[in-house]
């Protein structure tokens, strides 16, 4: 049986169209589940927090990604 990790994901980069989806992308491809998040542009800057449920044996792997 699968046990989830949480973990909170932070972001903060230029903003730019698609970095979202890069995110999004980056976290299914590891089998994660976006459960909340929060965004926004601070001091002209994306900055964002991810709440995010991940299978233990993927956890590592999306950490790095």
């Amino acid at each position: 049986m699968p046990t989830d990790t949480f973990l909170v994901l932070t972001v903060i980069g230029d903003d730019r169209p698609g970095l979202v989806g890069e995110l999004a992308a980056a976290i299914a491809s590891h089998q994660g589940n976006w459960l909340e998040s929060s965004m926004a542009q601070l001091a002209g800057k994306f900055a964002g927090i991810v709440n995010v449920a991940v299978d233990a044996a993927h956890a590592d792997a999306l950490r790095q990604a």
